[in-house]
């Protein structure tokens, strides 16, 4: 059946928002948490704020259809730099000496720098904007060892109508193992089977001894309430959760929600593209934002400097080049004796 919207409200879902927790991520925090010092699971919702969607049935693989009325929202940025034209040299103002054309290069450079600490800035806060709502990874991971999974399916479709291509599904959650060593197992319940929270994660603790035999799997159970938003329970085998912890958990959630609220992408795209960026997140530790800036503002005020510099080196230079062939366009006449002896040792040194 897949995702439903429905007109007017949420029953059981979200309204106007999670209720209670963070936006974007956990309802009311997660139930369940550890236990024993064994498997860890617990179970967190998420979805639409405004009604689930709008007309229409969706496409990704049920019988041809498109989505319907999905209206994407977001950040828009508008180029708005404008062109800059260098001042010419010769005489403008300095006798035609060339110091205008030196003086419009310098702006042109100062201008480049600029606009190059500019683009930097826009990129991080880009990038900022585009991840501000998934959760920062801040632990560095290491993948479990080949030896501690032995690998099963990937998903069990109760529903039945939630996914048509097997393929496009599993390739995130094989990119998952891969980069993590721990296999994730999707189990979707047929839509508006409940909407507890509580009672998925006590679904997903009787499920996950009897679909494996290690205890290297993520099981997620996933259930759509029918109105647009969904819950889910989850269990992390005692060794995978050393790789799978309650950060990865809240990384894995802000992705599921983003993608499901994602109207251009199917079904099997949600979950692929789920477990691919959670991996991939999880398995680095997210940078600050303020170092690229730092590093980009550092190389423009060196090479501003620099440029400074060897601008008043040039102009020294100049000067001193300038004098000289005043000096020798004077006639020896115009300087006493006493002159013409000093400028004479001044030259032999």
């Amino acid at each position: 059946m897949g995702r439903s919207g429905g007109g007017g409200g949420f029953s059981g879902g979200r309204s106007g928002g999670f209720s209670g927790g963070r936006s974007g991520g956990f309802s009311g925090g997660r139930s369940g948490g550890f236990s024993g010092g064994g498997r860890s699971s617990g179970g967190f919702s998420g979805g639409r704020s405004g009604g689930g969607r709008s007309g229409g049935s969706f496409g990704g693989g049920f019988g041809g259809g498109g989505f319907g009325g999905g209206i994407r929202t977001g950040p828009i940025f508008v180029n708005n730099s404008r062109r800059y034209t260098g001042g010419g040299g010769g005489g403008n103002g300095d006798g035609g000496n060339g110091h205008g054309g030196n003086l419009g290069c310098g702006t042109l450079f100062l201008i480049f720098c600029g606009i190059l600490l500019l683009f930097a800035v826009i990129g991080v806060l880009t990038d900022s904007v585009n991840t501000q709502a998934i959760q920062r990874s801040t632990v560095a991971r290491e993948p479990l060892p080949a030896a501690a999974v032995q690998e099963t399916a990937y998903y069990t479709d109760e529903d039945g109508s939630w996914f048509s291509n097997k393929a496009a599904l599993e390739s995130g959650m094989k990119q998952f193992y891969k980069q993590t060593g721990v296999q994730p197992y999707l189990y979707v319940l047929p839509n508006g089977t409940t909407t507890s929270v509580s009672e998925l994660t006590a679904y997903a603790e009787k499920l996950y001894p009897q679909l494996f035999a290690d205890e290297g799997h993520f099981l997620l159970v996933f259930c759509d309430d029918n109105q647009g938003s969904y819950n889910c329970g989850y269990v992390v085998g005692t060794q995978a959760k050393t790789v799978v912890d309650d950060e990865a958990i809240a990384i894995l959630a802000d992705y599921l929600d983003r993608y499901y609220n994602d109207y251009s992408i199917s079904e099997e795209e949600i979950f692929s593209l789920t477990f691919e960026k959670t991996a991939a997140r999880i398995m680095t530790v997210t940078k600050s934002p303020v170092v690229p800036v730092a590093v980009s503002a550092a190389v423009i005020v060196v090479a501003v400097l620099l440029f400074i510099t060897l601008k008043k080196r040039r102009e020294q230079r100049a000067r001193e080049q300038k004098q000289a062939e005043e000096i020798l366009k004077t006639p020896l006449e115009k300087f006493g004796d006493e002159d013409v002896e000093e400028l004479a040792k001044k030259y032999e040194k």
